[in-house]
């Protein structure tokens, strides 16, 4: 038998085999392109290919699911007609909180267990130091998935009992990822328009690192006690800024520029009286739009 089982051998699937394999796991593995599945097994005798998804799911006790996305996870659960009972299920696929509990329900209507995992970086990093991946389901679940944390390495965190924790992480992260990523764009255009090398620009982040950081902590304090007073970078002291940072957008071809949507709403806040404040009270606009105040997750 199996110690576990990869359902998906795509970019993801694929470094989640190599590393259970590499730290002594015997995995099972299916993917719908069978010629996927037999190239990854063939990198180690530890990895065994099975022609259907039910014989894989049971060859082992734990299954993860590493397939596109919910939607054709549960495609491929009906068509496979596995037999799901006392297993434990960890969804790896990407999605939502609101994807979750559809998924769970037809594990443990099965008579299976289901966790929820988020795997917060590149897959080559899987199985290394740098692996980050957060997981929301049982304590004691989470405490059986021991071997396979322990092969995909780095930090592997357990956030909470509630599978959906683990999914509404990702997309916080994943925001704040895209948000870097579109900045990371603009900047690259905006340093070839005014003649600042690439190679300068790229060698200067990491010195930024340590105001990201505490930018993002203060931040969060303020937002959480709605306090929003600050003398260090009160919101008079962005708006000049973020005037030049458009129109040098501007200048060099960006539209729908990141930078125009955060002045916009800068403006606001200065039309709405406030000057002194952080600019994190921002957020308050973005909760006025919804109407509602804070929403946490079920089980909190």
């Amino acid at each position: 038998m199996a110690d576990v089982t990869v359902i998906g051998t795509g970019v993801i699937g694929s470094g989640v085999v190599r590393a259970c394999a590499a730290a002594g796991l015997e995995v099972a593995v299916w993917n719908r392109t069978g010629r996927r599945a037999r190239d990854v097994a063939a990198e180690s005798p530890r990895i065994r290919v099975h022609p259907t998804a039910a014989g894989a799911i049971g060859a082992s006790r734990t299954t993860l699911l590493c397939l596109l996305n919910y939607p054709v996870t549960h495609q491929v659960l009906e068509e496979s007609g596995a037999d799901l009972s006392g297993r434990l299920v960890v969804q790896h696929s990407s999605g939502v909180p609101e994807s979750v509990g559809p998924l769970q329900g037809r594990v443990t209507d099965a008579g299976g267990r289901y966790m929820e995992a988020a795997i917060l970086n590149y897959p080559d990093a899987i199985g290394t130091d740098a692996c980050f991946t957060v997981y929301g389901g049982a304590p004691e679940d989470f405490a059986e998935l021991g071997p396979v944390t322990k092969a995909m390495s780095g930090h592997q965190v357990h956030l909470h009992a509630e599978p959906r924790y683990a999914k509404a992480y990702h997309v916080v992260a994943s925001a704040f990822y895209y948000a870097f990523v579109s900045g990371f764009l603009e900047c690259a255009a905006i340093a070839e328009h005014i003649g600042v090398p690439l190679g300068a620009f790229a060698d200067s982040v990491p010195l930024y690192d340590p105001g990201f950081e505490n930018t993002v902590r203060v931040g969060l304090d303020l937002i959480e006690r709605g306090d929003y007073h600050f003398e260090q970078a009160p919101l008079t002291t962005h708006i000049d800024v973020l005037e030049n940072l458009t129109g040098a957008a501007e200048s060099a071809g960006i539209d729908a520029s990141y930078l125009k949507a955060l002045r916009d709403r800068v403006r606001t806040a200065l039309d709405q009286g406030h000057r002194r404040e952080h600019i994190a009270i921002l957020t308050e606009q973005f909760r006025a739009r919804r109407g509602a105040a804070p929403r946490p997750m079920e089980g909190a």
